[in-house]
């Protein structure tokens, strides 16, 4: 855990020919007005983005720069807050490659277009990626429309199988669809937020209630395919939505080494 208290959950993955390269993913921060209180540790996360910005700060002191860096949605709670959330982007390393997918944050605002979006996260360096691939550090990386304000996955991708596909899914309600997909069920990572991890969780049961149609299924962490060995990590992502505060449930990214 990093003083300001954002935790660093890291996964190596076996992939020899992509082995040293990295790559971060972080979702749901909901830069909103409001403070958000966290119980078991306790940390107190203002609101706006003063918090993310030196929490971030301390993060990229602490990590080795990754080569790609994917954002998995949920970017503001409170509209307002959009030019300093674009602000906070910008202050993220030049170097990686960076993706984004919209989350239901992102499209219930229906007076802001998925093309102005594209526009807002291109502004702050990252590409949006809406059911269609682009590669990078020898990994393609797919990015999902949202599966509860989107329309899904509506045609069949045109994604290689024999390439290394990511794909980057802000619910994972998507998945059990997108992994059944003939072009994609054999994706080896899946990186998915929405969830919050439950946001207040309770010890030996987990998530009180999740946004999911899964229920508890696809809560927090990480969960491999029986039949694939695709591995899905759904983060607990950084802020909160409707109640401000988080218990036993910190705020994480996740860094992905290769191996």
């Amino acid at each position: 855990m990093l003083p300001s208290g954002l935790h660093i959950r890291f996964m190596r993955i076996s992939k020899s020919h992509l082995a040293g390269r990295s790559l971060l993913f972080f979702s749901d921060p909901h830069i909103r007005f409001a403070g958000i209180r966290g119980f078991f540790p306790f940390i107190r996360q203002n609101g706006g983005t003063e918090w993310l910005t030196a929490a971030f700060r301390e993060l990229f002191e602490a990590i080795p720069t990754p080569d790609c860096i994917a954002f998995g949605g949920d970017l503001v709670g409170d509209a307002a807050w959009l030019r300093r959330a674009i602000d906070f982007l910008r202050t993220f390393p030049s170097g990686p490659h960076k993706f984004a997918v919209c989350g239901n944050w992102e499209l219930r605002r229906c007076w802001i277009t998925q093309e102005h979006w594209r526009g807002i996260f291109a502004e702050a360096g990252f590409q949006l990626l809406t059911d269609t691939p682009e590669d990078a550090c020898g990994i393609r990386f797919f990015g999902l429309d949202d599966a509860k304000e989107g329309n899904g996955l509506t045609k069949d991708p045109a994604v290689p199988l024999s390439e290394d596909v990511c794909i980057l899914s802000h619910n994972p309600d998507a998945a059990a669809a997108v992994l059944s997909t003939d072009k994609l069920k054999n994706a080896p990572l899946v990186l998915c937020g929405h969830t919050h991890g439950g946001q207040f969780r309770l010890p030996g049961a987990g998530a009180v209630l999740t946004s999911s149609r899964f229920g508890k299924r696809f809560e927090y962490g990480a969960y491999r395919h029986s039949s694939t060995g695709a591995v899905m990590y759904v983060t607990s992502g950084i802020g909160a939505t409707w109640f401000n505060a988080r218990i036993c449930c910190p705020p994480e990214v996740l860094f992905v080494n290769f191996c």
